[in-house]
């Protein structure tokens, strides 16, 4: 995993085999890997892809907000891992 960076105390970060899929990222805390997945769109917005860490629906809401605050951020790291970027949505 390459980490990124830590939103309200979840590590948020993309595998570095994900290249080949459109902009995501993975959340996780601690020993607990991949508790959710959140796909980034071509529009800004950011979708919740899966929750197998049953993040609260508010906690999930402040993560969202938060990746739509550091979007181009995260594309600039996904192009800099992967040398270019696509969308999924």
């Amino acid at each position: 995993m390459t980490e990124e960076f830590f939103i309200h105390g979840y590590e948020v970060s993309f595998n570095i085999h994900d290249g080949g899929h459109g902009v995501h990222v993975h959340v996780s805390q601690g020993r607990s890997r991949d508790m959710a997945k959140f796909i980034l769109a071509k529009d800004g917005n950011v979708v919740l892809s899966h929750d197998k860490g049953k993040l609260s629906p508010k906690m999930v809401r402040a993560i969202q907000v938060a990746l739509m605050h550091r979007y181009p951020l995260i594309v600039n790291s996904w192009d800099k891992t992967f040398g270019e970027h696509h969308f999924d949505k």
